[in-house]
């Protein structure tokens, strides 16, 4: 009986590195206008982001369907396999929902799922360590009574550049955001309790860089895991942070890079830089 893991696209799982890994990613959809897509499947992130400045509507995610989740169920139900599913947290999307919606239409028990409480590299954390669990041979429900012991440990921090999305979204008036924008203001947000938090706002992104910095500081990162630089659209963006945390020998030593999919760069826009990773305790 092997051990299947499955997560889903808000990971930002490049998909070759899931193949690799043998995780199974279910796509979430997004809407541009007219025009649907499946996330990381028929939109690349390098696609999404060009479209984010492209066009004046926003695009808009929703949880992928209950079928989704069913077909990956009933081949495991077939096989005799048990599932560790890590999904995108149940505060942001409905993701959780469909997947418990499709467990119980498969009626299979060996199916445990876990809300991440977190997205992107947060949720890759987690999926990686699900995987190194497998390995070693650990059952499902093992794996992820684990996975949901190391959760409250991933922390993610991060500066927008931009107030346009999160007016766009809702999150702040025209108002507010024509305001941030003439004073540069930029906000430094976390991922708390699995919703998206503003923490600071910051007047210019040094300014923010050097709070998200003392953040880091008092939330140091556990090295016995992997810790991720997050960007939307421009990798480059690493210049304003990784040199600093160098000069301060703070840099991660496990480091490594995450696109923002569209998951979370439709709610704040290109431009965006920070990190996840475990922290020490």
């Amino acid at each position: 009986m092997a051990v299947r893991i499955l997560t889903d696209s808000a990971s930002d799982f490049d998909l070759v590195v899931a193949q690799r890994r043998r995780v199974e990613v279910v796509p979430l959809p997004v809407q541009f206008g007219g025009a649907s897509f499946l996330d990381g499947k028929t939109l690349s992130h390098e696609v999404f982001y060009k479209l984010l400045l492209e066009k004046k509507e926003n695009p808009s995610t929703s949880q992928p369907t209950p079928a989704a989740f069913l077909r990956h169920f009933e081949e495991a139900k077939a096989a005799g396999d048990q599932v560790v599913a890590v999904l995108l947290s149940g505060a942001l999307s409905g993701t959780l929902q469909s997947a418990q919606i499709a467990k119980e239409m498969c009626e299979y028990e060996p199916i445990y799922i876990v809300d991440s409480r977190s997205a992107s590299a947060g949720m890759q954390i987690l999926v990686n360590y699900a995987c190194k669990l497998r390995d070693s041979g650990l059952p499902a429900e093992d794996i992820a009574c684990e996975v949901e012991k190391l959760k409250g440990k991933v922390r993610i921090f991060a500066v927008i550049d931009t107030l346009e999305y999160l007016r766009r979204g809702g999150r702040l008036t025209g108002l507010q955001a024509g305001l941030g924008t003439v004073t540069k203001l930029k906000p430094v947000i976390t991922v708390r309790d699995g919703a998206v938090t503003i923490l600071h706002k910051a007047f210019g992104t040094a300014a923010a860089v050097k709070q998200m910095m003392k953040l880091l500081a008092e939330h140091p990162v556990d090295d016995d895991f992997p810790s991720y630089f997050l960007y939307t659209d421009d990798r480059s963006r690493e210049e304003l942070l990784l040199p600093k945390l160098k000069e301060l020998g703070t840099l991660p030593k496990r480091l490594h890079f995450c696109s923002l999919g569209a998951a979370i760069g439709t709610h704040i826009g290109p431009g965006a830089l920070g990190m996840a990773y475990i922290e020490r305790t």
